[in-house]
């Protein structure tokens, strides 16, 4: 157990560090006349730190690479992993408006980032890669494997994915999300599902951030003040993302997990 969690804190402090370090290129930036909040530089900034992560944890073989999982063809688990993904944005809002607001850290870069073009690029597409790539692929992996219960490890995973944003708002929203996608990891042995789950998932945010730009966006907002709405699209929702966890539990099991 040491060893792991050894292993954890490398992991960890090398993600965070990479975070850091390459932030403070906006501190450079005046040097080629850019401004630090240019939400280009921000785009930039953040794409370097996620392919210089990615980078980092192949190389090193944090997180083990194969072709085995996907010549399986798991086209049903994928494509339910997305349908539970888009299923559950919604409740998940809804549940994360009756807490008591958090300190939104990160909403006005992200609101630039997705303003530039290429935003949906490091948001949706390049961001779920890397983080599946760390907390599931690395992280998860080794928990689950010196752990007996594995649901406990999930949770830890899950802790950490949400605390390591470094935004408290975030934090009930991506804990979930951290759940689901361990839960998937664990069923399949494979980051994919999580990947695609998790596109999907920032998929959806990014096209809500685009379609109601603003930090302070509620459901409420985005159905024209009717709350008889906002109930409707949670429920609806639900019968979303029920049906499709139920078909991701036959469909793993099918693959002997």
């Amino acid at each position: 157990m040491k060893k792991t969690s050894l292993d954890v804190t490398i992991y960890l402090v090398v993600f965070s560090a990479i975070q850091i370090i390459v932030s403070f290129g906006a501190a450079l930036s005046s040097i080629f006349a850019l401004k630090a909040d240019d939400p280009k530089v921000l785009m930039a900034l953040s794409a370097t730190a996620s392919i210089i992560t990615l980078l980092i944890f192949l190389w090193r073989k944090w997180t083990p690479v194969g072709k085995t999982y996907i010549q399986s063809k798991p086209w049903a688990t994928l494509a339910w992993s997305a349908v539970a993904a888009i299923g559950v944005v919604i409740p998940s809002m809804w549940l994360q408006e009756q807490m008591p607001a958090l300190p939104d850290t990160a909403g006005e870069m992200l609101t630039k980032i997705i303003s530039t073009p290429g935003g949906y690029f490091v948001i949706a597409l390049l961001a779920p890669v890397v983080e599946e790539v760390v907390f599931r692929g690395a992280i998860l992996r080794v928990l689950l494997s010196s752990m007996q219960s594995k649901w406990g490890a999930i949770c830890i995973s899950a802790a950490l994915f949400a605390l390591i944003h470094f935004n408290p708002a975030q934090t009930p929203h991506a804990f979930l999300m951290g759940l689901l996608m361990g839960w998937l990891y664990m069923r399949t042995g494979s980051i994919v599902p999580g990947v695609v789950f998790h596109w999907a998932n920032n998929t959806v945010a990014y096209l809500i951030a685009v379609a109601y730009p603003g930090d302070e966006t509620k459901l409420v907002d985005i159905f024209g003040g009717n709350e008889t709405a906002v109930i409707m699209s949670v429920v609806f929702s639900i019968c979303i993302f029920l049906p499709a966890l139920f078909q991701l539990n036959i469909w793993t099991k099918k693959r002997g997990r």
